[in-house]
């Protein structure tokens, strides 16, 4: 008997399209092609170099993290952006340059050169650009004003004028006005086609007209806001912030940095007040790159089940039965966490790590964006009889204490148990040909309240 699905959590605010939950084309022309992602396996972690393949992978499967960012891959080296004539550079404190210097130091160090050569190097890297750059730069300064925030970028005040309307038009479409709070705020979802539990769950926030997020450019990703997915800033809507459209030509060079040295200190108090620091032009010495990490599960869903991932070790390709053999030795029980994961998968939910709350998996509906987490997953292993040593042995004060903190915050516990029928052997297990012949049970652990209990039996 299957477990019953309750219906999810929505988050309060949405900025963000649903698009297929799989990254692959669902286009009936026969002439296209599906587009293969690649991943490299370094150090035993499944990592994702490419942007392109980063962006596709994340926002049409939620498939893997950031490595420099908490969930979505979006790491950016400042918060604050400006324009340079046509160019767009971050904004990064002195004491923050500083500390990437000792970084690269750190690093040039470690590949064996001597203390003269790295200083010697550092020192030129790390020299004010002097060039035609610099100089727009220094004329940009010499027209600030108090109240700018940053430099604009130069396009028509119409084109400007539109897209403040356009984004007070997002306002007041999502409800603004119509009698919802700011929490309880309708938001799109996207086109419920795409959604296998759509028919259990049919009603979902009120739609936004795409149109209108399609003239409204991301800052960090030089990407418009409905395929990268960040939230619209407030400071976009008033325009203090930098806001590129369609007129506006976004070239953001990740070798420069504007480093803002601090003021003199010899000025008078009122000039300290008005001033931000002086922006400097220069390399940086030590770029931290994003990349996408993908779990073992991951990427033999992506691998096997989608076919749209390949998967290289040292520059040569792997083959679906070396990656199951090479999974299977670096993760224990991993033919029972990825039957588990593929299983939800198919039903249309998105499966992510739950080391978190120490369970195996967290199960969302849509993806993270959109909804919090409905289950956390234990996933054990059975025979038919649902007898057998079980993977993470519990004792009753471990179940409650795991159950207990799953209820704290707004989830519920399920046991996922994957059956293996009699006769099959550890042989058996060396190839993915043995999903075929596996099974899987839910039970939801629910925690017994006397109190509860009473009240109901006193109703009847």
């Amino acid at each position: 008997m299957e477990a019953i699905f309750q219906p999810p959590k929505r988050r309060p605010k949405v900025y963000e399209y649903f698009e297929a939950p799989l990254p692959v084309s669902f286009s009936n022309d026969p002439a296209s092609e599906l587009q293969i992602y690649k991943a490299e396996i370094i150090h035993h972690h499944v990592i994702v170099r490419e942007s392109e393949h980063i962006q596709a992978l994340y926002r049409k499967g939620y498939f893997g993290k950031g490595v420099l960012s908490k969930s979505r891959p979006q790491h950016s080296i400042s918060e604050r952006w400006e324009y340079v004539g046509d160019r767009c550079l971050p904004v990064i404190p002195m004491a923050k340059y500083e500390q990437h210097v000792r970084w690269a130091r750190s690093a040039l160090l470690a590949q064996g050169l001597d203390e003269e050569a790295v200083s010697q190097v550092l020192k030129e890297l790390t020299h004010p650009i002097e060039t035609d750059l610099q100089k727009e730069l220094f004329e940009e300064q010499a027209d600030f004003q108090e109240h700018h925030e940053s430099v604009k970028c130069p396009m028509q005040s119409s084109d400007q004028d539109q897209t403040m309307e356009d984004v007070e038009a997002i306002k007041s479409d999502d409800g603004e006005g119509s009698g919802f709070s700011e929490a309880k705020r309708p938001r799109r979802q996207g086109d419920p086609h795409y959604d296998p539990l759509s028919e259990l769950y049919s009603e979902e926030p009120e739609q936004v007209n795409p149109a209108k997020l399609t003239k409204i450019k991301c800052k960090r990703h030089d990407d418009w806001i409905i395929h990268c997915g960040c939230r619209i800033d407030a400071s976009e809507i008033s325009g203090g912030a930098v806001s590129d459209t369609q007129g506006c030509n976004l070239s953001v060079a990740h070798g420069y940095v504007l480093v803002e040295e601090p003021g003199d200190k010899d000025a008078d108090e009122d000039v300290k007040r008005s001033t931000k620091g002086k922006l400097v032009c220069r390399i940086n010495p030590f770029n931290m790159m994003e990349y996408l990490q993908l779990s073992y599960e991951e990427a033999f869903f992506l691998v096997y089940a989608l076919g749209c991932l390949s998967v290289s070790r040292d520059g040569e390709a792997l083959s679906i039965l070396q990656l199951w053999r090479m999974f299977r030795s670096a993760q224990p029980n991993f033919e029972m966490t990825y039957t588990a994961y593929h299983y939800f998968r198919c039903k249309g939910w998105v499966p992510k790590a739950g080391v978190k709350y120490g369970t195996d998996f967290m199960l969302y509906r849509k993806g993270p964006p959109f909804y919090h987490a409905s289950y956390s997953v234990v996933v054990e292993r059975s025979d038919e009889s649902f007898q057998g040593a079980a993977l993470r042995p519990f004792t009753w004060r471990s179940l409650a204490a795991l159950s207990r903190t799953t209820a704290n915050v707004s989830k519920e516990l399920m046991f996922s148990y994957v059956v293996v029928p009699l006769g099959m052997t550890e042989e058996d297990f060396s190839s993915p040909e043995c999903l075929k012949r596996l099974k899987v049970q839910e039970i939801i652990v629910s925690r017994w309240i006397s109190s509860r209990e009473r009240t109901e039996q006193e109703e009847i």
